[in-house]
């Protein structure tokens, strides 16, 4: 209206549209026509215009023609059924044919060829400007118009919709605005926008053919591509042991080995394509506790992805070739061994077969075997101190060197050009490879300057290093043979350089690998221990802070207990004063009851005496009659004070056995008070001693660790240099991450004394009698199973925002429900994905956040109503029902103990709640913003948060801060951390992965969407 009122004023000659007939475009007596200015332009839009609206039937108009860059729409009334007119001289007024369509739309509804659908028709307009506010959870005016039904049974204002009668009803009265109420308000917060005219005529029909309902029809939804640019990471997950991290990109999955700081899987679905995780966005992720498993939560379904990590393989030597000696070729394909009778076998790594007999003639032991880079030679030396090169390919020797005395270490250089030795002399040698055809070593290059025997060899691109018995590993240029550097390592027995030659492994006598690096002489990392050893610690540690909370809790249920205790001593105390002073009170109150009974009684028988004188003088006497008069009153009053007596002496001797009771009862409470404390304080005890010896043994495992001096054989980098593998003289083979140090691989019983990188960035070791082991950390995820799906019979009515594994892993629990309508909870056998339980509407609103408590017998949930509860499992009733927030619940997490439950609000609070009385124990609070989710960290006090302020932080239960990680560039939505919060991540809306050490806040690493992308 206010355009058609501005073209009025602007454009005088302007002639409006004229009356419009009831019959609407189906039988009136006009139309419209549009075109471009311009009579053939206007001519053929008119005709296709109208065409166009008589064969919708009388609908609205349908959409207008495009229009021309700089035109503008012309508007005329036209007879109805005519297929062309002239254009009236009509203003271009684009104002008034859209006035036209809206009245013609208002005051003539459609004729439908069929009956209005409900769900199909009337639901999505209602959905998206009006059940926002009019839903069974936000119920305004207490109207939910979700349903027929419903909007009939109408709220505060009596029915909404009166069958048949759109002009008397309610909600199109709001909705067309045309009465005092407009529907939706202007300016509302959910955005709701005025009915468009299309929109009304579709009610108002429905109304008047009878407001009917319909079957509600499955949601399809039409999927399209997410935009590239959009990597928000909503959900993250942590191994228990902090080796591998997952969070959900955008619907892509990725998966990263914290250890070697690798991004080591993307899942993908098979079923989709472009390949994704899922086809919307990842909402939720868990990882079971054996790390197996993970879990993920998006638009009606759930995801099982099962990790399957390459298995340790091993294959024994041929006892028929009798080796007492084997090396590997730098690729590890093949492997060469030698047995006491001289001859050279090269097998075939992968199959085990021989593929070359080499008869050498040698009779002496063959005490050192190393074979070329390319695999093409080797080098064989003997105890007669003689040292030959042999063509593995030919099997005929082309070189010999006899009197090399003292030889303990060869090898060769890196492009197989020479050989290096070394030995009691405290030479290194490098050797020529002598050409096929030539019997004699050339005189080989010395390096000098060590004052020890050469116990290790290797050698780089330009460089040879060796290390000695004097406690040095020395580097020399190998073209010119100058020392280059010095490194003090004392006991060094194996050396390994990285392919790139930047990187220095030295493995010690003490069984340490430390790394190094090659240019500037710096110690990068000492590498110890073993995987199963810093499990057993983790367990340890688990221990003795679960114990420690245990005796934290028993020692202040002790002060709680004493100070309850001293409030009924002094209770008592004042109990005890009254009764003695209600005794002291009683005998007072029981002389008086005698004096009372006593006077009583004097004046009863004064009174008695008057009466008997009157009796017998048998005639009136006034003064008797006075003295009688006189009697009764003071019999009367006497009467009175003993009533008087006896009450107080009952009411003080009813306060007497009242106060002796309470005394009783205090007493009974002291004796279970001194009962209770002497429990806790045996609890207290009893944990503090398993304590001390989970202490005692962790502090032991860690010296033996440390102590351990099995020797070390031999040590190399993997293809990539992400890892370290080394061969021990126990047998074992342990490979660690040098990126974090961690122990990732330990196989025993190897006996390996040469090592090979394979290419998939494992490792092969050979044993003297030929035996190989394969290790290989490469890890690779498949989909187990999908729970729901797209399908209208999914389980899952929307997101499921929330997936959890029990403690044992064999059960997972998903939360989601339909946003304002429903909160649902389900639980599934993971081992066969079926449902086990399901609880429809357990919240309100949708829900947002679940964790099984440790002992896997309650479960607590968090939703959209602002509500936390906790579901007994056995019996599936709520037993608990925690009310403190004022926002969304988006976390909750139970301590290890099950004692304390904490819950994450978009109120930007924490709430700990106190699970033994149920009540409100502390809130949290200093966010800005939302706190996005909430954990216990490991078996401790301590929380860990991520918020919407761009910070996780870690908090007590008691509401202290412990600490901050550094702040992140953007809102953060999910923070998970392990038990002993040596690896923390978090994860927000700039789709980067944040890895830090909770224990100090140091930021470890930072994951984007582009493979591997970091920066420590």
């Amino acid at each position: 209206m206010s355009a058609t009122r501005r073209n009025r004023r602007s454009q005088s000659k302007t002639t409006l549209l004229p009356p419009l007939g009831r019959g609407g475009w189906g039988g009136g007596e006009s139309a419209l026509a549009v075109g471009w200015s311009g009579a053939a332009q206007v001519l053929r839009a008119g005709e296709r215009f109208v065409a166009e609206l008589l064969a919708t039937g009388g609908h609205c108009p349908p959409p207008l023609p495009p229009l021309p860059k700089g035109g503008s729409y012309e508007v005329a009334p036209v007879a109805k059924g005519v297929r062309a007119v002239d254009v009236l001289p009509f203003r271009r007024i684009a104002a008034a044919m859209f006035l036209g369509a809206a009245l013609l739309c208002l005051t003539n509804p459609p004729a439908h060829a069929a009956d209005v659908d409900f769900y199909r028709d009337v639901y999505p307009i209602l959905k998206t400007n009006c059940i926002a506010c009019h839903n069974k959870t936000t119920t305004k005016a207490a109207l939910n118009m979700e349903s027929p039904e419903t909007m009939r049974k109408g709220g505060d204002s009596g029915e909404g919709v009166v069958p048949g009668k759109s002009t008397e009803s309610l909600i199109y009265e709001a909705a067309a605005q045309t009465g005092d109420l407009e529907m939706p308000p202007k300016n509302n917060k959910t955005g709701a926008a005025k009915l468009k005219p299309e929109e009304l005529a579709l009610l108002k029909t429905w109304i008047d053919q009878g407001a009917k309902s319909s079957v509600k029809q499955a949601r399809q939804v039409v999927w399209q591509p997410l935009p590239a640019r959009m990597q928000p990471i909503y959900s993250v997950a942590l191994t228990r042991d902090g080796r591998f991290a997952a969070c959900g990109r955008a619907n892509q999955i990725d998966v990263y080995d914290l250890a070697t700081r690798q991004l080591v899987a993307r899942l993908a679905d098979d079923t989709l394509k472009p390949p994704a995780a899922h086809r919307a966005f990842v909402q939720s992720l868990a990882i079971s506790p054996d790390g197996t498993k993970l879990a993920s939560g998006s638009f009606r379904e759930v995801k099982i992805w099962r990790r399957e990590s390459a298995a340790v393989s091993s294959t024994k030597g041929d006892p028929a070739l009798g080796a007492v000696i084997s090396a590997l070729s730098g690729d590890g394909h093949q492997v060469v061994c030698a047995n006491k009778a001289g001859e050279l076998h090269v097998v075939d790594s992968a199959m085990g077969k021989v593929i070359k007999t080499i008869p050498t003639g040698i009779a002496a032991n063959i005490t050192l075997l190393s074979v070329s880079p390319d695999a093409t030679h080797a080098i064989v030396y003997v105890s007669d101190a003689t040292l030959s090169l042999w063509s593995l390919a030919s099997g005929v020797r082309i070189a010999t060197k006899d009197g090399v005395a003292g030889v303990h270490t060869a090898t060769w250089t890196r492009d197989g050009q020479a050989i290096i030795t070394g030995g009691d002399d405290k030479v290194v040698r490098i050797w020529p490879r002598p050409t096929d055809g030539k019997a004699e070593f050339a005189a080989p290059k010395e390096l000098s300057g060590a004052t020890g025997a050469i116990t290790a060899l290797t050698s780089g691109p330009d460089s040879v290093i060796a290390a000695s018995a004097d406690g040095k590993v020395r580097v020399w240029n190998s073209a010119e043979g100058k020392p280059v550097r010095e490194f003090p390592i004392a006991g060094v027995g194996a050396l390994a350089l990285s392919a790139d030659g930047k990187q220095l492994a030295t493995g010690r006598a003490d069984g340490a690998v430390q790394i190094w690096d090659l240019a500037t002489g710096k110690s990068l990392i000492e590498l110890r221990g073993d995987a199963e050893s810093n499990a057993q610690l983790a367990g340890l540690d688990w221990q003795v802070a679960a114990q420690a909370l245990e005796a934290s809790y028993q020692k202040q249920e002790v002060a709680r207990i004493e100070a309850v205790n001293k409030a009924v001593d002094d209770r008592l105390k004042k109990v005890n004063e009254t009764i003695a002073n209600v005794r002291k009170e009683l005998v007072e109150k029981d002389k008086a009851l005698k004096s009372a009974t006593e006077a009583k009684d004097a004046a009863q028988k004064a009174a008695d005496a008057i009466a008997e004188q009157i009796a017998k003088a048998g005639k009136p006497d006034p003064a008797l009659e006075k003295q009688q008069k006189d009697a009764q009153d003071k019999l009367t009053a006497a009467t009175a004070a003993e009533s008087m007596a006896m009450a107080a002496y009952k009411a003080l001797e009813i306060h007497l056995k009242d106060a002796e009771f309470e005394a009783q009862n205090f007493m009974a409470a002291q004796a279970k008070n001194q009962s209770a404390i002497a429990s806790a304080n045996a609890a207290a005890a009893k944990a503090k001693e398993a304590q001390d010896k989970a202490t005692a043994d962790s502090a032991a495992l860690k010296k033996a660790v440390a102590e351990r001096s099995t020797p070390l054989l031999a040590v190399r980098f993997s293809a990539d240099a992400q890892t370290v593998a080394a061969a021990f003289g126990d047998g074992s083979l342990r490979v660690w991450a040098i990126a974090s140090g961690v122990p990732i691989e330990h196989v025993v019983g190897t006996a390996a004394t040469a090592l090979a990188a394979s290419g998939d960035g494992g490792f092969i070791a050979s044993a003297p009698d030929g035996s190989l082991a394969r290790v290989s950390s490469s890890v690779r995820w498949v989909l187990e199973r999908t729970l729901g799906g797209e399908s209208a019979t999914s389980p899952f009515v929307d997101r499921v925002n929330a997936v959890r594994f029990s403690p044992d892993g064999k059960t997972l629990a998903a939360g989601g429900g339909e946003t304002t309508r429903s909160g649902d909870i389900s639980l599934w056998d993971v081992a066969t994905g079926q449902m086990i339980q399901e609880w429809k509407e357990r919240h309100s609103d949708a829900v947002l956040s679940l964790d099984f408590s440790a002992d896997g017998t309650r479960l607590a949930s968090g939703g959209a109503d602002k509500i936390a509860r906790v579901t007994e499992l056995a019996s599936g009733k709520v037993v608990n029902i925690f009310e403190g927030h004022t926002h969304h619940v988006l976390g909750v997490s139970f301590r290890s103990d099950g004692r304390i439950l904490a819950t994450a609000g978009a109120d930007g609070t924490v709430v700990v709640w106190d699970m033994l009385s149920g009540e409100r124990k502390k809130k949290v609070e200093g966010w800005s913003k939302e706190v996005t989710s909430v954990q216990f960290i490991g078996a401790t006090n301590q929380i860990v948060t991520s918020s919407g302020d761009n910070l996780v932080r870690i908090v007590d239960d008691n509401g202290g801060q412990v600490r901050a990680m550094p702040k992140t560039p953007d809102f953060l939505q999910s923070a998970a951390s392990t038990p002993n919060a040596g690896a923390l991540i978090g994860g927000g809306e700039d789709g980067l992965l944040h890895l830090w050490n909770g224990t100090n806040g140091q930021e470890l690493a930072t994951f984007g969407a582009v493979a591997n992308a970091r920066t420590p």
